[in-house]
């Protein structure tokens, strides 16, 4: 399920990169990136009479891998963010019609620092809350470790709720506007200036609606989940003492850890909002003419 939801991801990712849609790009990018690494976990660390304990220990592919898992995660959640905040700016009537290189510059920028910034932050604040090297599982592969100190809250814990809830603002910013302006919708979206045309408009409001319906809950579940566990003093010599190097197996009777669910389900949701739109068809028949099929079509 998580390599053909790669697959089929990539479809919708060829199409916003036609279109210059840097947050749906990133979004896509992280998506893909977690599902294909959840195939080659499933790959490498199951099936059939599959032995965690005698298995391969995954250092270095798992070092980088756990890095990326909790990147892919935050950036899903920020990509969303992003998505969500252009489409409320779209409906709002103090854009410019024409945008200087500068306005150009500056959203970017904001873009890239919810798409990427929060990922890197987190990615680089991780090795100071990380206790162990990594968990291996059966099925689920490499799994990132989050220690029980106080740190772990600020500089991990706390950011995938706070920006589920900066999603779940824009995204009712755009209920509320698009309701406002119902009457002269179209007329905004030509004169915004954003390439978005009311089928591409929409189909990028249900992806981030979605998103943020299940984000906002899980996030906040998991936030309490972690919250709710003893809490120790932070000594850096007991996170990363001794035994950090040593990597615990844990055998999974074939459940797999609810996060790889999500990113697979992501993939689809992908596919079914942009891959089977009027635009999709135009660039699948435009693939088939350029091979030479499209005229037996």
């Amino acid at each position: 399920l998580s390599g053909l939801s790669t697959l089929v991801a990539l479809i919708p990712l060829a199409w916003h990169i036609r279109n210059g849609n840097t947050a749906a790009i990133c979004l896509i990018v992280w998506i893909t990136l977690f599902n294909f690494l959840s195939f080659s976990n499933a790959i490498i660390w199951g099936g059939s009479g599959f032995d965690i304990y005698t298995a391969w220990d995954g250092k270095i592919f798992c070092d980088i891998e756990i890095k990326i898992f909790i990147a892919s995660g935050a950036g899903m959640v920020g990509s969303v963010a992003a998505i969500a905040r252009n489409l409320a700016r779209v409906m709002s009537h103090k854009v410019s019609v024409i945008k200087t290189k500068r306005a150009r510059r500056r959203e970017l920028a904001q873009d890239l620092l919810l798409c990427l910034g929060l990922p890197i932050w987190m990615m680089t604040m991780h090795y100071f809350v990380q206790p162990s090297r990594y968990l291996l599982l059966a099925t689920t592969g490499c799994a990132p470790t989050i220690g029980d100190s106080w740190p772990s809250i600020p500089l991990i814990l706390v950011w995938p709720p706070i920006i589920s809830l900066v999603s779940a603002y824009y995204a009712g910013l755009v209920l509320a506007r698009v309701h406002r302006y119902r009457q002269q919708f179209a007329d905004i979206l030509r004169s915004s200036n954003s390439g978005l045309t009311t089928s591409r408009f929409v189909r990028l409001f249900v992806l981030s609606l979605v998103l943020v319906v299940v984000n906002l809950p899980l996030t906040f579940y998991v936030f309490y989940r972690n919250l709710n566990r003893p809490w120790i003093i932070y000594n850096w010599d007991l996170v990363h003492g001794n035994d950090w190097s040593y990597i615990l197996r844990i055998p999974s009777y074939d459940v797999v850890q609810f996060d790889r669910w999500i990113s697979v389900g992501a993939g689809y949701i992908l596919f079914f909002v942009f891959g089977m739109g009027s635009d999709a068809l135009k660039m699948y028949r435009g693939w088939l003419d350029a091979i030479g099929l499209g005229k037996h079509l």
